[in-house]
């Protein structure tokens, strides 16, 4: 099987950014049998997808892939200007939850975009969403609901004095682990902000907050490991990649009820979702640092089958049965 990826730019050691679980998705699904193309969304900004459209001829032309597996809505546009092979879209979040602003209201744009994406569900082969509440936006369409797995070879617990060490880190002070551009209204920086201060005030020690943003990827697993324990008060998610990543390392997470993180940590004893407030998720952190103990989160992961192996079967199975209705 041979299937082309469209998507935007993909992880470099230069600019690590937030793709990287699509790419370690991509090796995944290569590591399962299937041939991977991949063409990246790149130019100027404002003109990027029609700079790529002959791009994207030319691979289906020449390449002849089986199909077509575009992530994001915007790709996904682009990908349904060619018509000739079965496309598959990802949804992955904010294209069909919205994108906030400062207030934490969805923008005018946001909403049309979302709209758009609807639609574009409706002509798709198949669509894949990251979790229920994202499936219900596309309903009637049917969309099966595949978060993305996680690298638990690359992810794994390490001893939290030994990570602080490696990153210089003072041995001193309780670490609070912040994931994303702070400067993104949905991820909910402020209210971070807040809640570490609400903490400060339960402990002697310094409590710091640390985030985890533009970070060199083999840094990120010591930055969660160094951690006591990762918070996330966002607006909206999917289904958030750094949530599972932190299990994987057995680090305690303190959410707000949004995406699937009840699922992610449903009987992982010592994370909590709670109210996305500063007292409810500062006494909650409050909580975890006074147990001061790591959780079971990577056994929780295994059973949960949110292994990358395990996703990938789940996907390849959607490319097999689009192929099997597209005879």
């Amino acid at each position: 099987m041979r299937v082309l990826t469209v998507t935007g730019k993909l992880p470099t050691a230069e600019h690590p950014g937030s793709m990287a679980p699509l790419a370690r998705q991509v090796q995944s699904l290569r590591n399962a049998g299937v041939s991977m193309d991949v063409l990246e969304i790149t130019g100027a900004p404002k003109w990027k997808y029609l700079q790529t459209l002959p791009r994207q001829w030319k691979y289906i032309a020449l390449g002849k892939p089986d199909l077509v597996h575009a992530h994001f809505g915007y790709c996904g546009m682009l990908a349904r200007c060619q018509l000739q092979k079965p496309l598959v879209v990802s949804f992955m979040g904010d294209d069909l939850l919205g994108e906030p602003d400062d207030d934490g209201r969805i923008t005018l744009y946001s909403k049309v975009i979302v709209q758009i994406d609807r639609l574009l569900a409706r002509f798709v082969d198949a669509v894949i969403v990251k979790s229920e509440e994202m499936a219900r936006i596309v309903a009637p369409v049917k969309a099966h609901v595949i978060p993305n797995g996680v690298d638990t070879e690359r992810f794994y617990p390490i001893e939290p004095a030994v990570a602080r060490q490696r990153l210089g880190w003072s041995a001193g002070k309780r670490y609070i682990l912040f994931t994303g551009n702070p400067a993104f209204p949905r991820k909910g920086f402020p209210l971070a902000q807040a809640i570490t201060r609400y903490v400060q005030h339960h402990f002697d020690e310094p409590v710091e907050l640390v985030i985890l943003w533009d970070v060199l990827p083999d840094h990120v697993p010591l930055y969660m490991n160094a951690s006591d324990v990762m918070i996330l008060p966002s607006l909206f998610e999917g289904s958030p990649n750094v949530v599972k990543e932190a299990l994987a390392c057995n680090v305690p997470v303190v959410s707000g009820p949004v995406g699937d993180v009840s699922f992610l940590l449903d009987g992982v004893e010592g994370c909590e979702v709670c109210p996305r407030e500063e007292a409810a998720m500062g006494a909650a952190v409050v909580r975890v640092l006074q147990t001061g103990q790591r959780v079971a989160g990577r056994a929780a992961l295994e059973r949960k089958g949110l292994d990358l192996a395990t996703v990938a079967q789940r996907i390849l199975a959607v490319y097999t049965d689009v192929l099997q209705r597209s005879c």
